[in-house]
């Protein structure tokens, strides 16, 4: 039997009234969209799933990458799906912020040490949220990402996500015309073949994480190439880069 999509999911969580079916259609979003992730990062040649565990009795998804090119390896990233079955009461950002403390001395388990490199992607999903939870405040802090998501918001984090890595793309881009322009007034013609190389992995990844929510159209290489090299020699094309995304 072919395993029902995750935008078919949805549909049936919204269409669900019974409390105990919509936490097993959780449990459903939960592993399929573990696989949607899995299956767009193992479609990026640079980048490499370093770990995917399931824990049912913490009921944790934990799914650890990295890029391949030296210029992105500094660290890892780590997605975390987070299903909870709280029935008696509506969940609220406390509980929300208990979840995320627990994901992360979870993943500090599995790793042995508290201090580790890491980008952290929260998803938490739940049959009922207050609605303090969908304005709680998202942020970037010590170079962690987070974000927290009912199923009804769960495209909306996916495309959070991917305004991520795109705002990653930006960031580098950004550097690299930077350190090109110093270069220059110093009279130095500067090599930026391994930076734009970099920029294709982060544009790969964008781009297939974008495939998870909807068809999108194959990229060549030397397309990709063609976007890295705009990126960082026309300044104005870094505001032009959702059109490459759609």
């Amino acid at each position: 039997m072919e395993r029902p999509t995750l935008t078919q999911l949805l549909d049936i969580y919204f269409e669900t009234e019974n409390e105990e079916e919509r936490i097993n259609i959780i449990k459903d979003i939960a592993l399929t969209l573990k696989l949607d992730i899995v299956a767009a990062l193992n479609n990026v040649n640079d980048v490499r799933v370093k770990d995917v565990v399931t824990d049912p009795k913490r009921k944790i998804i934990f799914i650890k990458f990295y890029f391949t090119h030296q210029y992105l390896a500094a660290k890892d990233f780590i997605i975390a799906i987070k299903f909870s079955t709280q029935k008696s009461k509506p969940i609220v950002p406390a509980q929300v912020e208990k979840y995320v403390n627990k994901i992360k001395d979870w993943i500090a388990a599995k790793l042995y040490r508290k201090q580790y490199p890491y980008d952290l992607t929260y998803i938490i999903l739940g049959p009922k949220f207050t609605k303090g939870v969908s304005t709680m405040k998202r942020m970037i802090e010590d170079g962690k990402f987070w974000y927290n998501a009912t199923p009804d918001r769960l495209i909306e984090v996916i495309e959070n996500l991917i305004e991520y890595f795109k705002a990653r793309v930006i960031a580098f881009a950004e550097r690299l015309a930077e350190t090109k322009r110093n270069l220059k007034n110093r009279g130095i013609e500067g090599h930026f073949d391994q930076g734009i190389e970099a920029i294709k992995q982060l544009l790969k990844i964008t781009h297939r994480l974008k495939g998870i929510i909807r068809r999108i159209r194959e990229m060549k290489d030397k397309e990709y190439y063609e976007i890295a090299v705009k990126l960082i020699e026309d300044e104005n094309y870094l505001n032009d880069l959702d059109l490459f995304l759609r």
